[in-house]
């Protein structure tokens, strides 16, 4: 059976942590300096110790029913059919978040490397791995990220060291200089793209994870080490291109790369950020992907999620073509109206679950008593 799979607490580390890194290490510098200017990474500090909080609160979530995935806690405790319609709209948000990522990638990839190829080929051009990825099965995927793991955590490691000595330390300072305001809104974005998005791990921890005491941990440490490597990618981004050059720049990390010079020999290896973002936006498509289509499974009561992988991911192509009109409207969505959707799904879905399941026990218990 397809949702029979069991993953390790190791794989689970993996997962998370290449899924946090995605989409946020190329994209997410740019707003961020744009709203805190020097004190980005700051922003990214503070917003990585936030998410640690909420890996514990998701814990919690996910320990009321272990055995159980987010949707059907969900079905349990809020009943069938306000279950079913919390599930819809929760299915509509990752749906279309998955879309969005394909979009990401493929005007990456026609803006920077192939301008005259129409971004439907390149779209369908993910969407057809995701599609194959999901087809063969979550066991399968968390396998395959154990393979390529190592290698981009060599070639990221060597990025960061490489472009070490083009860091000029004036370009930081001074620290804190803008206040708390802008801080704060750059904690809210860096948190709504970090922190509120893992919810969607709860679809399979801990009921899918051999080792439940140890999976917790591996969220804890996935979570973490992305929010390290993203804290410094984002110091390096504003220490190396200056705040304002990286607010501009619609993918620093990227730009960042090509100044990249050791000994005249090691340069202009921005491929290698490349390849590495493409990877890991992959994995949080997959797991986008993944969630909606067995969330669209479960809603009306369909034991195998398979056979809807390859409809599904046809209508995510023709959406992603759709979502955003221009580039500059992604970026607005990003900045004012994702923090909304993330923080529906994020944080008010599970508090309100955790609350409610809550007050059921309190309430069996009393009648119990009497």
């Amino acid at each position: 059976m397809p949702g029979s799979f069991k993953i390790s607490s190791h794989q689970l580390m993996i997962l998370i942590l290449l899924y946090s890194v995605g989409t946020v290490i190329l994209h997410t510098p740019s707003p961020l300096a744009g709203f805190a200017k020097q004190d980005a990474w700051a922003a990214a500090l503070f917003g990585t110790g936030i998410a640690l909080i909420f890996v514990w609160f998701y814990i919690k979530v996910g320990n009321l029913y272990p055995d159980l995935a987010l949707d059907q806690i969900n079905e349990k405790v809020f009943g069938k059919l306000v279950g079913k319609m919390i599930n819809l709209t929760f299915f509509f948000w990752s749906f279309s978040t998955a879309a969005e990522t394909t979009y990401y990638v493929g005007n990456f990839i026609k803006t920077f490397w192939m301008p005259d190829t129409p971004l439907v080929a390149l779209n369908i051009l993910l969407a057809a791995v995701v599609i194959f990825t999901v087809h063969l099965g979550f066991e399968t995927f968390t396998r395959t990220l154990e393979i390529f793991f190592i290698p981009v955590l060599l070639l990221l490691t060597i990025f960061l060291v490489s472009i070490i000595p083009q860091a000029n330390i004036q370009n930081i300072q001074p620290v804190f200089e803008g206040g708390a305001k802008p801080l704060i809104r750059a904690i809210l974005f860096y948190v709504s793209v970090f922190t509120l998005s893992p919810v969607m791990f709860l679809m399979i921890f801990p009921s899918k994870v051999n080792e439940r005491k140890k999976g917790g941990k591996a969220f804890y440490i996935g979570t973490l080490i992305g929010g390290i490597i993203l804290i410094l990618v984002i110091m390096l981004d504003i220490l190396v291109l200056g705040p304002d050059n990286t607010a501009r720049n619609i993918a620093p990390s990227y730009t960042m790369a090509k100044k990249i010079n050791v000994g005249n020999f090691l340069m202009r290896i921005e491929a290698v950020i490349a390849t590495i973002w493409i990877f890991t936006t992959y994995t949080r498509t997959v797991m986008y992907f993944y969630v909606s289509v067995v969330l669209f499974s479960n809603i009306f009561n369909i034991k195998d999620y398979r056979p809807f992988t390859t409809a599904l991911g046809m209508i995510m192509v023709f959406y992603s073509l759709i979502v955003f009109p221009t580039v500059s409207s992604s970026g607005e969505y990003n900045k004012n109206i994702w923090l909304f959707h993330a923080a529906t799904y994020g944080l008010v879905m599970p508090l309100l679950l955790f609350i409610t399941a809550k007050l059921k026990n309190i309430i069996k218990k009393h009648d119990h008593s009497q």
